[in-house]
């Protein structure tokens, strides 16, 4: 029997987030390929979820301020030991350090543009130090984007930015949606979460994503204070973790809130929290494909999300509600409007579009095809 082909990933960490567990999903699904996984620099929480999928996994460790020499040191001898056909890096660390790497010319290499990085909406947000040092890293990208063959784009929103901020030949990119695996939204059973989360006759508000500025909770707690003035038998949900916890808690105390909003860290239930919610509420600034949000398709969980373009490539005004992000009465509004609506059309058209574009077993058959065109180009 022939020995698969290998393909070798690069990323930063494997700590939780929408790019390492998209790597998760797709390559744990390969069947003409090999996976193995680098993660240069400390942070390993998916770690074992790797492995116990199939994924053999190397974790460099390194600090965050190693030199880059050292890493590529590393690296390189791992790309001589492994031998793969293709390398694909992910996350900004991780790809330009792969560019750096002597290759064979065979050996394809592949960067991922998981976020819109550059794109006026982020840039607004900094301030003009970050925005300079952003500037700076956008140059860095600029300066080395030809020594990469291909590129892989979550969206067709990432894919115009990169284009225009990197000046990326249109014909070196693919967008893959990421994709997600519909049948563990299908029958589930929440009834022990529920004693736990949701009381009788609660209507019940969750989002879910890492705790940072820009997926806006700050601006959905202001918000849900106004909104339980009417409906005030309602809670809020925040599923994730990150730097913005210890704000989010002030928050929350001082809007006296802490029996309404509930922060519950990072979590392993999606599908049951989602079977138990009633709206699902999404308020980033910028994305790059929203994995959470994809995920309350699946679950037929009706949707409130800022109108953003990375999540009108996944929702519309047919399939959901939709608000200017960081404009809280506007949050505030479809909040109120989403209870006074009638949504089961809106959810069968949000799960069509779901099953559509961004079902896992569609994904992972792109990635594999594309990567037989690169390597037979």
């Amino acid at each position: 029997m022939e020995d698969k082909k290998i393909v070798l990933f690069i990323i930063d960490t494997l700590e939780v987030g929408g790019a390492e567990r998209s790597i998760l999903e797709i390559a744990s699904r390969f069947s003409e390929y090999n996976p193995i996984l680098v993660s240069l620099f400390e942070g390993d929480a998916l770690k074992q979820e790797y492995i116990k999928r199939g994924i053999e996994v190397i974790g460099l460790d390194f600090k965050s301020g190693t030199k880059q020499h050292i890493i590529l040191n590393r690296l390189q001898a791992i790309l001589d030991d492994k031998n793969p056909q293709i390398i694909h890096a992910t996350l900004i660390r991780s790809c330009l350090i792969s560019r750096k790497l002597k290759r064979k010319p065979s050996v394809k290499l592949i960067n991922s543009l998981v976020n819109n990085t550059y794109g006026f909406q982020r840039y607004r947000t900094l301030s003009p130090v970050r925005a300079t040092k952003l500037f700076y890293t956008q140059l860095r990208d600029f300066m080395s984007v030809s020594k990469v063959d291909y590129f892989f784009s979550n969206s067709e929103t990432i894919k115009n930015t990169s284009v225009r901020a990197l000046k990326i030949d249109t014909s070196k990119i693919k967008v893959i949606y990421r994709g997600r695996d519909p049948e563990v939204f299908i029958d589930v059973d929440a009834d022990v979460l529920r004693k736990d989360l949701k009381k009788l006759n609660e209507t019940l508000y969750t989002c879910v994503g890492r705790l940072i500025g820009r997926k806006g909770q700050l601006d959905l707690v202001a918000a849900f204070s106004e909104h339980l003035e009417k409906h005030p038998n309602s809670k809020l949900l925040l599923v994730g973790e990150g730097p913005l916890r210890n704000d989010l808690e002030a928050k929350i105390t001082a809007l006296d809130l802490e029996e309404k909003i509930l922060l519950l860290g990072q979590r392993d239930d999606i599908p049951e929290i989602l079977t138990l919610t009633d709206y699902f509420i999404f308020p980033s600034y910028y994305e790059g494909l929203p994995g959470a949000l994809v995920e309350a398709m699946f679950s037929k969980t009706p949707i409130v999300a800022s109108g953003i373009p990375e999540n009108l490539e996944c929702i519309n005004g047919d399939t959901s509600l939709t608000f200017k992000a960081g404009d809280i009465k506007d949050l505030v509004s479809k909040l109120n409007e989403a209870t006074d609506i009638l949504w089961e059309k809106k959810l069968q058209l949000a799960y069509k579009k779901a099953i559509e574009d961004f079902s896992i077993k569609k994904i992972v058959n792109k990635y594999e095809l594309t990567y037989d065109e690169l390597i037979h180009s």
